[in-house]
C-alpha cells in the first residue's frame, strides 16, 4: 500500500528532474569556462611567436608538414601594443584523391597585454 500521494510523488518528481538541469547547465558553464584562452603577459616576440605556433598545431593537426617563423616579417608594434607574427607552413592536402603540398603565410596578432591570439590567418602567398 502506497502512502504517499500522488501530489508529494509529483513534487519529488519535478525537484529532481530541476536538479539535473540544473547539473547539466553548471557542467556546460563549466567546460565552457575552461575552453577559453588564458591571458598572460607577452613580455617578447618570443612568448608571442609559442601562443601562434600553438594556434597552428591546433588547427593544422595531422596535415602540417613544416611550419617556420619569420623573423623578417614578424614584429611589434608599439603604438598598439601588439605582436604581428608571420609563420610560413606547409600542409598536406589532398585534392581529387592526389594528396598535394600547399604552402601559407600565416598571420598571428598577439595583444601585449592579453597575450593569446586575437586574430588568426592563413593565406596563399
Amino acid at each position: 500500500m502506497n502512502t504517499q500521494s500522488p501530489k508529494k510523488n509529483k513534487v519529488i518528481f519535478i525537484s529532481i528532474s530541476l536538479l539535473i538541469i540544473a547539473a547539466a547547465i553548471i557542467l556546460i558553464l563549466y567546460k565552457s569556462i575552461n575552453q577559453q584562452e588564458v591571458a598572460f603577459f607577452a613580455r617578447s616576440i618570443n612568448d608571442a611567436s609559442y601562443d601562434c605556433e600553438s594556434k597552428i598545431d591546433s588547427k593544422y593537426d595531422d596535415k602540417l608538414v613544416n611550419k617556420h617563423f619569420d623573423n623578417i616579417s614578424s614584429r611589434y608594434e608599439a603604438d598598439r601594443h601588439q605582436y604581428i607574427i608571420y609563420y610560413r607552413i606547409t600542409v598536406q592536402e589532398i585534392e581529387d584523391d592526389v594528396p598535394q603540398l600547399d604552402d601559407y603565410m600565416v598571420k598571428c596578432v598577439v595583444w601585449e597585454k592579453l597575450g593569446y591570439v586575437s586574430e588568426f590567418r592563413a593565406y596563399k602567398p
